[in-house]
């Protein structure tokens, strides 16, 4: 179970918590009290991570999360949040230079409208190279139920941006929402190529990227390179 930091709890809200957890007195107890007592549970629960066999029981943050905790969700002012809210938005999160993270949502009525319609939805990401400008996009076919996507960055250097499209059953397409617009950074070697033909410099960039057997491992941007390569040389 994870809760928000102990010391922005009220004492109604630590008595609550220390009766869950069995607390002999809960009901006694000073909040100060409260709060060295369930510190100190928690202190223990948290030492048994690392020993054989142990599992984790609980950890402070800043924020209150796990909320479909019975616990938690008894607490003074606590609800479940929603599985999606009623409106139409999309947002994407980098999680790497490599991958973003897309989610979105629809309002009910557009949800309706669509279903009415026959119609279908799908992710359309622009791509575009900041320093030529040019643009590319991919489309990602997605059903009405779903909520998320695990996008690929392609290529660096370049800006990101994925739309929410609407498209009806004469084929006509509506965009619904689009979200902001990332960056991923381009690979020095990337500009300075010829230093690539330098053995030491090659081995450094290559030699964590293949199997055993030498063969190179998948991955966008290194085969960028390796094309550059066969151009240049």
């Amino acid at each position: 179970m994870l809760l928000i930091n102990i010391d922005s709890l009220s004492e109604i809200e630590l008595r609550y918590i220390a009766k869950q957890e069995g607390l002999e007195d809960w009901d006694q107890l000073s909040r100060e009290e409260l709060i060295e007592e369930l510190e100190d549970l928690y202190d223990e629960d948290s030492s048994q991570v690392n020993a054989p066999g142990g599992t984790f029981k609980h950890k402070f943050v800043n924020t209150l999360v796990d909320v479909q905790s019975d616990n938690v969700l008894a607490l003074p002012g606590v609800e479940s949040l929603p599985v999606s809210y009623n409106e139409t938005s999309i947002h994407i999160i980098m999680k790497d230079f490599n991958w973003a993270f897309v989610f979105w949502s629809l309002s009910v009525i557009e949800m309706n409208k669509i279903q009415e319609e026959s119609g279908s939805i799908f992710l359309r990401t622009s791509c575009v190279n900041k320093k030529t400008k040019e643009e590319q996009v991919f489309d990602i076919d997605v059903d009405l139920s779903d909520v998320q996507w695990n996008l690929e960055l392609p290529y660096l250097g370049c800006s990101y941006k994925v739309s929410l499209i609407k498209r009806d059953s004469e084929g006509n397409e509506i965009v619904l929402c689009s979200s902001s617009v990332i960056e991923t950074s381009d690979s020095y070697f990337n500009n300075h190529i010829d230093e690539l033909a330098l053995d030491e410099n090659f081995r450094k960039q290559f030699s964590s990227l293949v199997t055993k057997n030498g063969v190179l491992i998948e991955n966008r941007q290194v085969l960028n390179l390796v094309e550059k390569m066969d151009k240049e040389f």
